[in-house]
């Protein structure tokens, strides 16, 4: 039911059958794309900043969230906020990101693990290890989280069964037919994975 929901709102902001690439003149004036871009750019210059130091305020009151930083790039076209933070467990570098979207009222947490060997010796990993004096455990921080972004932000999370549906008439700068997901419509253009947790 949501999806379909959802997918209505879709075709409110991308045109149905115009390939973004091979007709991007007639996709730009487009009355969805022109709407998409309004409600970014109004968002972008009236809401944003005091909308994320709301949300980094919520997340200072605790010790390893206090570090969350805002990475959202509307720029290059995102359609939601990206707060992105960085942990170290078990000698493995994480990056949780937190993504909300500026068109619906729907977030999406992803984690990805980094190879923490290109960036630190591994003397340095030991250290940034013992000085974290983080007990929670990563999944439990995701949890913290999306407490946080439900009960004082009041979004919701996007349902997993949802996020990658194909949206098949609908293209997107990179993505094009048969490629453009629910995901993208609401996030950014990146390729969502499973979580590696």
């Amino acid at each position: 039911m949501i999806y379909k929901v959802l997918k209505n709102l879709v075709y409110l902001y991308y045109p149905k059958n115009i390939c973004f690439n091979t007709e991007n003149g007639k996709y730009i004036v487009s009355d969805e794309y022109v709407r998409l871009n309004q409600i970014i750019t109004k968002f972008d210059s009236e809401y944003r900043q005091d909308i994320s130091e709301n949300i980094l305020k919520e997340f200072e009151k605790d010790y390893s969230l206090k570090n969350f930083a805002d990475f959202t790039l509307f720029d290059w076209g995102d359609r939601c906020m990206t707060f992105n933070l960085s942990i170290i467990e078990d000698g493995e570098l994480y990056t949780i990101s937190l993504l909300l979207s500026v068109v619906i009222p729907y977030y999406v947490i992803e984690c990805k693990k980094n190879k923490i060997e290109l960036l630190f010796s591994e003397s340095k990993i030991i250290e940034l290890q013992e000085a974290n004096k983080e007990t929670r455990k990563l999944n439990d921080l995701i949890l913290k989280i999306e407490a946080i972004v439900e009960e004082k932000l009041l979004y919701k999370k996007l349902p997993n069964e949802i996020i990658n549906f194909e949206i098949e008439d609908v293209s997107f700068q990179d993505a094009g037919f048969g490629h453009f997901k629910m995901f993208n419509a609401f996030f950014n253009n990146l390729i969502l994975e499973k979580n590696e947790e």
